[in-house]
């Protein structure tokens, strides 16, 4: 696992990440189940990330039978009491990944047209209070943005209740580790970091059992689509309609199931990369400790500010100027050495020469691309500017909206917009949209179905007024 140190110390120079980095951080994966914790620790080692002992009681890797949170709780003050490494008293900097069961979070998804992702950041902020059942004051939440192949951005908000999170987060502050928790998230989305770095085929849907519900997930390579779940009560057969909806949404996908004979189960690896670290079938804390080792954008469900993992350009120019400047001091001590002992030496350092120019002829045109692609992102910001104002649009339907009713899904494209949503009453929310001055052809779309307690289950299309298609 070598390669996985190497990765970690460049992802995390070149994103620019403060303070301690997993690249020289020891890596502990915890997964807390209601009944007991799983946990994993990695040990930074000359030979890579190692599965080690935490404590001269505790295995490299296993559970902890209590259930939650005092599970949590004793593996934390173990981390407190025990020297981290036998013989040694001196505790080393840790990063710790906290998965949960998919029943602690609520998931929205939402699709985007192209744009940049920091405008598709803050444009699916602007749009939690319609999108997000609970009030925001009383959630922890976090956006996992992926651009796809077709240029639109999937969106994936992930948020829980925040009396809920703050329960574990104040275990870890009394434990002394909060300044060492990197992330709290669904399991799920450690998983599609774990398949990532596994190398399997995408796209992929995952049928998970967790506690008392399941979860169908679905991943491309370096991103999660989609989260639903139903209550695990209703077995296997509750989740076939959103099994054939999803089935249909996205092309060439295959569902598989991680540890159920219910239906084809997740094969094993082709060649295991995680080499000495078991199967997430095995241990689940692997899939929480995985964040750490993949390019998958970091989240975190505690309360901190959204952000996006980028590329700092400018942390290119120190490691590149030290290689030049040491090359060609190299070269030049061997030049005045060898013109100093024969002139036959002037070939070789010319042969030497023009193999240095031929390792900066990459580089010169990785500047170029980076040039035209400079040039490129202002033009297309020119471009942006002259497509419709869509936080706009967004405000304009939650201020048409009555009274407990909001949209669980919301598509805009080409000057159309359809909604999927919930409230008391469906005709009076086409009432709203009609009475506004910016939409036209609004129409329910399909039945209205309506839940136990009183709710209205409908889907809508309207189109924007004086929206043209081809700006």
């Amino acid at each position: 696992m070598i390669c996985e140190s190497y990765f970690l110390f460049i992802k995390d120079y070149l994103t620019g990440r403060p303070g301690m980095t997993p690249a020289r951080q020891d890596i502990i994966g915890l997964y807390l189940e209601k009944d007991q914790l799983h946990y994993i620790y990695l040990a930074r080692t000359r030979q890579g990330l190692r599965p080690t002992r935490p404590g001269p009681s505790l295995e490299p890797y296993g559970r902890v039978q209590e259930p939650v949170p005092w599970s949590l709780k004793q593996f934390l003050e173990w981390m407190n009491i025990f020297p981290l490494v036998e013989g040694n008293t001196t505790a080393k900097a840790r990063a710790i990944y906290l998965g949960l069961p998919r029943d602690r979070f609520f998931t929205r998804d939402t699709v985007l047209p192209p744009m940049p992702m920091e405008d598709a950041l803050e444009s699916v902020k602007n749009s939690l209070p319609v999108c997000c059942h609970l009030p925001l004051d009383e959630i922890y939440y976090d956006i996992h943005l992926y651009k796809r192949d077709n240029g639109n951005i999937n969106a994936l908000i992930l948020y829980g209740p925040r009396k809920d999170i703050d329960e574990y987060l104040d275990i870890f502050r009394e434990t002394g580790h909060l300044g060492s928790l990197r992330g709290i998230f669904p399991i799920s989305y450690g998983i599609g970091a774990w398949l990532t770095i596994q190398k399997y085929p995408m796209p992929l849907g995952l049928i998970l059992r967790q506690d008392s519900a399941y979860e169908l997930a679905v991943y491309e390579e370096k991103g999660h689509l989609f989260s639903g779940s139903w209550p695990a009560s209703e077995g296997i057969a509750g989740g076939e309609p959103l099994v054939v909806s999803i089935g249909s949404r996205y092309r060439d996908l295959k569902i598989f199931h991680l540890d159920d004979g219910s239906g084809p189960v997740l094969p094993q690896p082709t060649a295991d990369i995680l080499k000495g670290v078991p199967s997430i079938t095995e241990n689940p804390a692997v899939a929480a400790a995985s964040l750490a080792m993949s390019a998958r954008q970091e989240i975190s469900i505690d309360g901190n500010p959204p952000h996006l993992t980028t590329i700092k350009p400018f942390r290119f120019f120190g490691p590149v100027t030290i290689a030049l400047i040491l090359i060609c001091s190299l070269l030049t001590w061997k030049a005045d050495w060898d013109i100093g002992r024969r002139e036959q030496a002037l070939s070789t350092l010319k042969t030497e020469l023009d193999g240095l120019k031929q390792r900066l002829e990459p580089i010169e045109r990785d500047r170029r691309i980076v040039m035209d692609a400079g040039r490129f992102l202002n033009d297309a910001g020119e471009f942006i500017k002259t497509r419709p104002k869509l936080f706009s649009i967004i405000n304009e339907i939650a201020g048409c909206l009555p009274e407990g009713t909001w949209f669980s899904h919301l598509n805009f494209q080409k000057g159309e917009i359809t909604a999927k949503g919930e409230g008391p009453d469906a005709l009076r929310v086409v009432e709203a949209l009609r009475a506004s001055e910016i939409f036209d052809q609004t129409a329910l779309t399909g039945s209205v179905g309506k839940e136990k307690a009183g709710e209205e289950q409908f889907s809508l299309s309207l189109k924007i007024k004086g929206y043209e298609a081809d700006k």
